[in-house]
């Protein structure tokens, strides 16, 4: 099997072929299958089906639809191409892009169908690498039942009604099949490093922790980051920081997620350095799974604390972090503060960043591909919390935490207790009492 790129991608109503194709077609089509693809047969599906917890009107399916596309000499091209992406390619879990495009224009309702069958061709290598690292069944089935959760919620079932992943979602389980994440309990935690644009400091003494800001972001006049997305601020600043032999200079992130444009100077004789991009550190996901229960997360943290040293002894993690809809600060002022949304982000150090637009927000509390709110029904008080807020005029841009290991202790609100009240003192006494 051989097929030219050009080829494929014309008799696939693929655009751009060799944008949307060009990593690793030659190679693939270098190495083709000594025989059929066993894949395609009924009873790898059925196997590999049962192993990821896929319903059973699931594998009847697409066992159907593997029998349709087995006689497509070009679609079984494409096929290949993405199973030999997913054995030979660990970039895939790098990049946030589509690592191959769609192919609804050729296949229609069922094109989601194909990203779940590349994603069992692989199950015997994803089993032996869980294997190897000695992860227990269980841990290994709750993770890897992710499939089934987006074959249940992506775009083709909320469009169509019909089960099926795209692209996007199958790169993304491509860290579950990989080995760099697991599922434990309500969350997920996957190995990744820091990216936050911050430096954050441990008082040697009171073992209070204060994040700095590293030069040249913009923020806006409340602090959060800010860009000319957001509009016309004319107290929008840019942050600055000296670091010098014995201390750092810089403006201070506090825990409630806002920077301060007055500067706050750290002698390193009483802080040290305790979080740096480029730390090792654990991303927690929040998968969409029911209720968000703010004990099964503590308890999944606790988890996550005892599993990864023992399962990945190498991975020396400081701590946990995360960018999501659900750290956004303005869920405060919308929601009570007994919400578990509200709860899990006063459990977390919060910083300001850009994530985006409300699309996140759709997607996540609306349902995949909405991009109307009001052409759904708000059945949850979120929905309806949220929806108001958004025709009221407001804007959600996500927002990023994290929490350190050494400051697990669920329900203290660690950070939150050495955080200035901004309704309470003006920041420089704020800032002056804090150290």
């Amino acid at each position: 099997m051989s097929y030219q790129l050009e080829y494929v991608a014309a008799r696939l109503r693929i655009p751009n072929a060799r944008q949307a194709l060009c990593t690793d077609w030659d190679a693939a089509m270098q190495a083709p299958p000594e025989q059929a693809l066993p894949f395609l047969e009924p009873e790898f599906i059925a196997q590999a089906g049962q192993a990821v917890d896929l319903t059973d009107d699931m594998i009847r399916e697409l066992v159907t639809f593997a029998a349709r596309i087995a006689r497509d000499e070009v679609v079984i091209a494409f096929f290949w191409y993405c199973h030999y992406r997913m054995l030979y390619d660990p970039t895939l879990v790098l990049s946030w892009e589509e690592q191959w495009p769609s192919l609804d224009d050729y296949l229609g309702q069922e094109a989601g169908l194909i990203n779940v069958l590349v994603m069992l061709s692989t199950v015997p290598e994803m089993q032996e690498t869980y294997h190897r690292l000695g992860v227990p069944e269980d841990i290994v089935r709750d993770t890897v039942s992710d499939l089934r959760l987006w074959m249940e919620t992506d775009l083709y079932y909320q469009r169509y009604h019909r089960w099926g992943i795209t692209p996007w979602i199958a790169r993304w389980l491509c860290h579950h099949w990989q080995g760099k994440l697991l599922q434990l309990g309500r969350l997920q935690f996957s190995l990744s490093t820091f990216g936050g644009r911050l430096h954050a400091y441990r008082h040697r003494r009171t073992r209070e922790v204060l994040a700095i800001a590293e030069p040249g972001i913009r923020y806006g006049s409340d602090g959060n980051a800010w860009s000319a997305c957001c509009g016309d601020d004319p107290g929008a600043w840019t942050s600055s920081l000296e670091t010098m032999e014995d201390a750092v200079i810089g403006n201070p992130i506090t825990p409630d997620g806002f920077a301060h444009r007055q500067t706050r100077r750290l002698a390193l004789v009483e802080w040290e350095l305790a979080l740096a991009p480029g730390d090792e550190m654990l991303t927690f996901h929040v998968p969409a799974a029911g209720p968000l229960k703010f004990e099964d997360c503590g308890e999944s943290f606790r988890r996550a604390l005892a599993v990864f040293p023992r399962y990945f002894p190498e991975f020396n993690f400081r701590g946990f972090c995360t960018s999501t809809w659900l750290m956004d600060t303005r869920l405060q002022d919308i929601l009570p503060p007994e919400s578990n949304i509200v709860r899990l982000q006063h459990e977390m150090y919060l910083y300001p960043g850009l994530q985006g637009d409300n699309q996140q927000i759709y997607q996540r509390v609306f349902g995949w591909g909405v991009a109307d709110i009001n052409s759904v029904p708000w059945k949850t008080s979120l929905q309806k919390t949220i929806g108001q807020y958004l025709n009221n005029g407001g804007h959600f841009h996500g927002g990023y935490c994290f929490l350190l290991k050494d400051d697990y202790c669920w329900g203290n609100q660690v950070y939150q207790w050495h955080c200035y009240k901004r309704s309470s003192k003006p920041l420089a006494q704020s800032l002056k009492a804090a150290g």
